[in-house]
Protein backbone atom coordinates (compact mmCIF):
# COMPACT_ATOMS: atom_id res chain seq x y z
CA UNK A 1 0.00 0.00 0.00
CA UNK A 2 2.46 2.38 0.93
CA UNK A 3 4.34 1.79 -2.63
CA UNK A 4 1.29 2.43 -4.72
CA UNK A 5 1.16 5.75 -2.76
CA UNK A 6 4.78 6.57 -2.92
CA UNK A 7 4.26 5.87 -6.70
CA UNK A 8 1.07 8.39 -7.08
CA UNK A 9 2.96 11.37 -5.23
CA UNK A 10 5.95 10.51 -7.29
CA UNK A 11 4.40 10.35 -10.87
CA UNK A 12 2.70 13.68 -10.05
CA UNK A 13 5.32 15.61 -8.44
CA UNK A 14 8.12 14.32 -11.46
CA UNK A 15 5.22 15.45 -14.21
CA UNK A 16 4.20 18.83 -12.52
CA UNK A 17 8.20 20.02 -11.80
CA UNK A 18 9.97 18.06 -14.93
CA UNK A 19 6.62 18.96 -17.38
CA UNK A 20 6.85 23.02 -16.27
CA UNK A 21 10.78 23.16 -16.28
CA UNK A 22 11.09 22.31 -20.13
CA UNK A 23 8.70 24.43 -20.87
CA UNK A 24 10.54 27.02 -19.78
CA UNK A 25 13.60 25.58 -21.32
CA UNK A 26 12.28 25.16 -24.63
CA UNK A 27 10.73 28.80 -24.34
CA UNK A 28 14.42 30.33 -23.10
CA UNK A 29 15.39 28.66 -26.42
CA UNK A 30 12.72 30.50 -28.57
CA UNK A 31 10.75 27.63 -29.45
CA UNK A 32 7.42 28.97 -27.67
CA UNK A 33 5.77 29.20 -31.23
CA UNK A 34 5.79 25.58 -31.44
CA UNK A 35 3.84 25.02 -28.28
CA UNK A 36 0.56 23.01 -28.34
CA UNK A 37 -1.17 20.07 -27.09
CA UNK A 38 0.88 17.83 -29.53
CA UNK A 39 4.53 19.17 -28.35
CA UNK A 40 3.79 19.07 -24.68
CA UNK A 41 3.46 14.97 -25.26
CA UNK A 42 7.29 14.73 -25.38
CA UNK A 43 7.89 15.49 -22.15
CA UNK A 44 4.93 13.57 -20.22
CA UNK A 45 6.08 10.63 -22.34
CA UNK A 46 9.92 11.20 -21.55
CA UNK A 47 9.01 11.37 -17.95
CA UNK A 48 6.31 8.35 -17.88
CA UNK A 49 8.70 6.18 -19.59
CA UNK A 50 11.65 6.63 -16.88
CA UNK A 51 9.43 7.17 -13.86
CA UNK A 52 7.97 3.25 -13.45
CA UNK A 53 8.55 -0.11 -14.65
CA UNK A 54 5.58 -0.48 -17.15
CA UNK A 55 5.55 0.12 -20.63
CA UNK A 56 4.30 3.43 -22.11
CA UNK A 57 2.14 3.38 -24.98
CA UNK A 58 0.78 6.65 -26.93
CA UNK A 59 -2.53 7.12 -28.12
CA UNK A 60 -4.75 4.53 -27.14
CA UNK A 61 -7.88 3.68 -28.22
CA UNK A 62 -10.27 4.38 -25.49
CA UNK A 63 -12.19 0.87 -24.47
CA UNK A 64 -15.16 2.81 -25.10
CA UNK A 65 -14.78 4.31 -28.55
CA UNK A 66 -17.72 4.68 -31.13
CA UNK A 67 -17.95 1.11 -32.63
CA UNK A 68 -15.57 2.31 -36.11
CA UNK A 69 -17.44 5.47 -36.83
CA UNK A 70 -14.82 8.24 -37.56
CA UNK A 71 -11.65 8.68 -35.98
CA UNK A 72 -11.72 6.61 -32.46
CA UNK A 73 -11.24 8.62 -28.78
CA UNK A 74 -8.19 7.76 -27.78
CA UNK A 75 -6.54 8.03 -24.44
CA UNK A 76 -2.44 10.01 -24.22
CA UNK A 77 -0.36 7.82 -22.78
CA UNK A 78 -1.17 4.26 -21.42
CA UNK A 79 1.33 2.29 -18.83
CA UNK A 80 0.69 -1.63 -19.07
CA UNK A 81 1.85 -4.38 -17.46
CA UNK A 82 2.06 -6.55 -20.32
CA UNK A 83 -0.42 -6.24 -23.33
CA UNK A 84 -3.68 -6.16 -21.73
CA UNK A 85 -3.07 -5.18 -17.79
CA UNK A 86 -3.56 -0.73 -18.23
CA UNK A 87 -1.71 0.42 -14.72
CA UNK A 88 -1.45 4.02 -15.45
CA UNK A 89 -3.93 6.30 -17.68
CA UNK A 90 -3.26 9.90 -18.56
CA UNK A 91 -4.64 12.49 -20.60
CA UNK A 92 -3.14 15.90 -20.95
CA UNK A 93 -4.41 19.60 -21.67
CA UNK A 94 -2.95 22.78 -23.13
CA UNK A 95 -3.93 26.12 -23.06
CA UNK A 96 -1.84 28.70 -24.64
CA UNK A 97 -3.03 31.37 -26.98
CA UNK A 98 -6.04 29.97 -27.07
CA UNK A 99 -8.44 29.33 -24.04
CA UNK A 100 -10.02 25.69 -23.76
CA UNK A 101 -13.48 25.77 -22.45
CA UNK A 102 -14.39 24.34 -19.59
CA UNK A 103 -16.76 21.90 -21.07
CA UNK A 104 -13.71 20.30 -22.94
CA UNK A 105 -12.12 19.94 -20.05
CA UNK A 106 -14.50 17.98 -18.37
CA UNK A 107 -14.91 16.12 -21.02
CA UNK A 108 -12.00 14.84 -20.23
CA UNK A 109 -12.09 14.01 -16.88
CA UNK A 110 -15.41 12.24 -17.99
CA UNK A 111 -13.05 9.64 -19.93
CA UNK A 112 -10.54 9.16 -17.58
CA UNK A 113 -13.31 8.28 -14.90
CA UNK A 114 -15.07 5.95 -17.82
CA UNK A 115 -11.54 3.80 -18.13
CA UNK A 116 -12.26 2.72 -13.99
CA UNK A 117 -15.29 0.10 -15.17
CA UNK A 118 -12.57 -1.87 -17.55
CA UNK A 119 -9.32 -1.81 -15.55
CA UNK A 120 -9.32 -2.88 -12.02
CA UNK A 121 -6.51 -0.96 -9.91
CA UNK A 122 -5.77 1.31 -12.93
CA UNK A 123 -4.86 5.05 -11.49
CA UNK A 124 -6.28 7.96 -14.35
CA UNK A 125 -4.24 11.10 -14.23
CA UNK A 126 -5.05 14.57 -15.94
CA UNK A 127 -2.21 17.68 -16.71
CA UNK A 128 -3.42 20.88 -17.41
CA UNK A 129 -0.51 23.05 -18.54
CA UNK A 130 0.20 26.15 -20.29
CA UNK A 131 0.39 30.01 -19.93
CA UNK A 132 0.43 30.90 -16.21
CA UNK A 133 -2.04 34.19 -16.86
CA UNK A 134 -4.44 32.22 -19.29
CA UNK A 135 -4.69 28.80 -16.53
CA UNK A 136 -5.49 31.89 -13.94
CA UNK A 137 -8.29 33.52 -16.11
CA UNK A 138 -9.38 29.38 -16.74
CA UNK A 139 -9.41 28.31 -12.89
CA UNK A 140 -10.54 31.88 -11.69
CA UNK A 141 -14.01 30.68 -10.79
CA UNK A 142 -13.08 27.78 -8.81
CA UNK A 143 -10.13 26.20 -6.94
CA UNK A 144 -8.02 23.08 -8.17
CA UNK A 145 -5.36 23.32 -5.73
CA UNK A 146 -5.62 23.57 -1.84
CA UNK A 147 -3.94 24.91 0.76
CA UNK A 148 -2.99 22.23 3.69
CA UNK A 149 -4.35 24.57 6.35
CA UNK A 150 -7.72 25.41 4.12
CA UNK A 151 -10.81 23.65 3.09
CA UNK A 152 -12.04 25.57 0.12
CA UNK A 153 -15.73 25.60 -1.27
CA UNK A 154 -17.84 26.86 -3.71
CA UNK A 155 -21.05 26.26 -6.60
CA UNK A 156 -18.97 23.71 -9.11
CA UNK A 157 -16.07 22.32 -6.64
CA UNK A 158 -15.62 21.62 -3.26
CA UNK A 159 -11.67 20.56 -2.46
CA UNK A 160 -10.51 19.54 0.96
CA UNK A 161 -7.40 17.80 1.73
CA UNK A 162 -8.75 14.45 0.55
CA UNK A 163 -10.42 15.33 -2.56
CA UNK A 164 -12.06 17.62 -5.41
CA UNK A 165 -15.17 17.03 -6.13
CA UNK A 166 -16.83 18.66 -9.44
CA UNK A 167 -20.49 18.98 -9.06
CA UNK A 168 -21.86 18.95 -12.97
CA UNK A 169 -24.96 20.28 -12.33
CA UNK A 170 -23.58 23.57 -11.00
CA UNK A 171 -21.90 23.78 -14.75
CA UNK A 172 -23.35 26.67 -17.01
CA UNK A 173 -25.82 25.97 -19.38
CA UNK A 174 -23.08 25.39 -22.32
CA UNK A 175 -21.07 23.56 -20.84
CA UNK A 176 -23.96 20.87 -19.90
CA UNK A 177 -24.98 21.39 -23.49
CA UNK A 178 -21.37 20.07 -24.71
CA UNK A 179 -21.37 16.91 -22.48
CA UNK A 180 -25.04 16.18 -23.03
CA UNK A 181 -23.86 16.19 -26.78
CA UNK A 182 -20.56 13.86 -26.30
CA UNK A 183 -22.84 11.23 -24.32
CA UNK A 184 -25.59 11.26 -26.81
CA UNK A 185 -22.58 10.35 -29.18
CA UNK A 186 -20.56 7.92 -27.24
CA UNK A 187 -23.27 5.80 -25.79
CA UNK A 188 -21.33 3.23 -24.02
CA UNK A 189 -19.89 5.96 -21.45
CA UNK A 190 -21.55 6.16 -18.01
CA UNK A 191 -22.08 9.94 -16.77
CA UNK A 192 -21.51 10.50 -12.86
CA UNK A 193 -22.94 13.85 -11.38
CA UNK A 194 -20.09 14.23 -9.75
CA UNK A 195 -16.28 13.76 -10.68
CA UNK A 196 -14.18 12.57 -7.72
CA UNK A 197 -10.45 13.52 -8.11
CA UNK A 198 -7.67 14.10 -5.88
CA UNK A 199 -6.65 17.67 -5.02
CA UNK A 200 -4.13 18.72 -7.76
CA UNK A 201 -0.06 19.20 -7.57
CA UNK A 202 0.87 22.28 -8.84
CA UNK A 203 4.38 23.67 -9.94
CA UNK A 204 5.67 26.20 -9.39
CA UNK A 205 3.52 25.86 -6.31
CA UNK A 206 3.20 29.48 -5.18
CA UNK A 207 3.16 32.69 -7.81
CA UNK A 208 7.39 32.81 -8.98
CA UNK A 209 7.70 36.53 -10.33
CA UNK A 210 8.00 36.09 -14.38
CA UNK A 211 7.16 31.79 -14.25
CA UNK A 212 5.69 32.21 -17.69
CA UNK A 213 3.98 28.73 -17.05
CA UNK A 214 2.33 26.50 -14.60
CA UNK A 215 1.46 22.60 -14.60
CA UNK A 216 -1.40 20.85 -13.10
CA UNK A 217 -1.68 17.34 -12.18
CA UNK A 218 -4.29 15.54 -10.54
CA UNK A 219 -5.80 11.51 -9.99
CA UNK A 220 -9.36 11.02 -11.17
CA UNK A 221 -10.87 8.74 -9.17
CA UNK A 222 -13.25 5.84 -9.76
CA UNK A 223 -17.29 6.83 -9.78
CA UNK A 224 -19.43 6.24 -6.97
CA UNK A 225 -22.25 4.52 -8.92
CA UNK A 226 -25.07 5.51 -7.29
CA UNK A 227 -24.03 9.35 -8.93
CA UNK A 228 -25.30 7.62 -11.90
CA UNK A 229 -27.62 9.88 -14.10
CA UNK A 230 -28.40 9.81 -18.49
CA UNK A 231 -28.18 13.61 -19.23
CA UNK A 232 -27.38 16.82 -17.14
Amino acid sequence: MKKKKELQISIQKKVCEGVSGWLLFEFSCFRGLLFNEKYLSYPIGQILNSATQYKTHSEVNHPFSNGGKGRPLQVDFVLKEGEENWKLAFESKWVGDSMISLGSLIWDLIRLQNLHSQYTGLRCYFVLAGFDKKLNVLLSDFDICYDENSIKENSLTKVNSTYLMFNLFKLDDGSRSFINEKIEKYSKFGLFSRITCRPAHKFPKKDVVNMTFSTYVFEVCKPDMTHRIEKL
